[in-house]
């Protein structure tokens, strides 16, 4: 089901009402931020609003234009899962009021709007997000994560089954060694930030093109590993962790639109290696960078064979890959993002973590 997509646009608030009205009886609310989020890159509208009669928060949410259903309805009830299982981290999608538009009632907790965008409320988490995590604080983060893998590790996969962990990098970073994107003409880029943008481009193509990176990414091809399948976040980056003001405590953990069946060590990857890349001096494997976090997952969950490496090898080779998706989305599929310079604040860090992180790929030895 395709949707209209709002691009930058301020929501009425007269529509923000309707919205929230397909999932309360009473429809009236006290709107806190009636705008889109002003951060992220998917572009979907966000709003917050409180209800006039519980004074409870609530987060609408247009849903993100490439997922399809069947994603969200197996991201919802896996918050509901937990929720019911005692775990109270995860947004949890509020029931819909009665029958609206073509939603099928399989779907009970999405509302069509009248232009056909599709939208969930969710429970509204407070809390903050921490760019300098300390030992405890990262230690809080794995705790959550390891937490939810427990929980969840009895969770139904989705019907659709995709790619996991290594499977998925090993395909992409195959894919690179045989293709590489064109540049684009420097005549075509319209403007000084695509012109930054195709500089940086040229900068990927050469580093990762040259002759010893490409025997590093060859041998790092080799490596097998034995991986847990499970539910996982997936992308789970430092500011979807939430704490609590004093940031001695985890309230949640947010945007959860990419969830699905993963090696549970992509999810720790994610968290500790998106600090890493925010600090770009911390340079270190992970595991000596917080081996309070590694060993405090560890009392939570057993986390199969060779947990620290494939926790580091999918952070090495996520900066490689996730490079290289930019640069596809935007100079092949000519994406467009809500907000650029963003976009080019994660290329440029993720550039200046390249070497680094191909000099731990050429170090690293899978343990036998």
């Amino acid at each position: 089901m395709n949707q209209p997509e709002y691009g930058t646009a301020q929501l009425p608030v007269d529509q923000i009402n309707r919205i929230a009205g397909h999932f309360f009886d009473n429809p009236e609310t006290t709107l806190l931020m009636p705008t889109l989020t002003e951060v992220g890159f998917s572009g979907s509208a966000i709003c917050v609003f409180t209800h006039k009669d519980t004074r409870q928060k609530y987060l609408l949410k247009q849903l993100p234009r490439q997922a399809s259903l069947e994603q969200i309805l197996w991201i919802q009830s896996l918050a509901t899962f937990t929720r019911n299982k005692g775990y109270t981290l995860l947004p949890v999608a509020v029931q819909r009021h009665g029958v609206i538009g073509c939603v099928p009632k399989a779907a009970p907790k999405i509302a069509m709007h009248t232009d056909g965008t599709l939208w969930q409320c969710l429970e509204y988490i407070d809390g903050k997000s921490c760019a300098t995590p300390d030992k405890y604080q990262a230690m809080l983060g794995a705790e959550a994560l390891a937490t939810f893998h427990k929980v969840a590790s009895t969770f139904e996969p989705p019907r659709r089954p995709a790619l996991c962990g290594w499977r998925r990098r090993t395909r992409q970073l195959s894919s690179m060694l045989a293709f590489q994107p064109d540049l684009p003409d420097a005549d075509k880029v319209d403007n000084s930030l695509f012109t930054e943008l195709r500089a940086l481009f040229a900068q990927f193509a050469k580093l990762i093109h040259a002759p010893e990176t490409i025997k590093i990414i060859r041998d790092t091809l080799k490596h097998e590993m034995t991986a847990t399948h499970q539910p996982a976040i997936k992308d789970c980056w430092w500011n979807h962790l939430l704490f609590s003001n004093s940031h001695d405590r985890i309230t949640g953990i947010i945007d959860i639109d990419a969830a699905g069946w993963d090696d549970p060590a992509v999810d720790l990857a994610r968290l500790l290696g998106s600090w890493q890349l925010e600090n770009q001096k911390w340079q270190g494997n992970l595991i000596d960078l917080w081996p309070e976090a590694f060993e405090k997952y560890r009392s939570v969950v057993e986390p199969g064979p060779n947990f620290s490496f494939r926790v580091q090898i999918l952070h090495d080779t996520s900066i490689i890959c996730g490079m290289d998706r930019w640069f596809r989305w935007i100079f092949t599929e000519n994406r467009q993002f809500p907000d650029m310079k963003l976009v080019l604040r994660r290329i440029t860090h993720m550039l200046h973590a390249a070497p680094a992180a191909i000099r731990r790929l050429a170090d690293s030895q899978a343990p036998q």
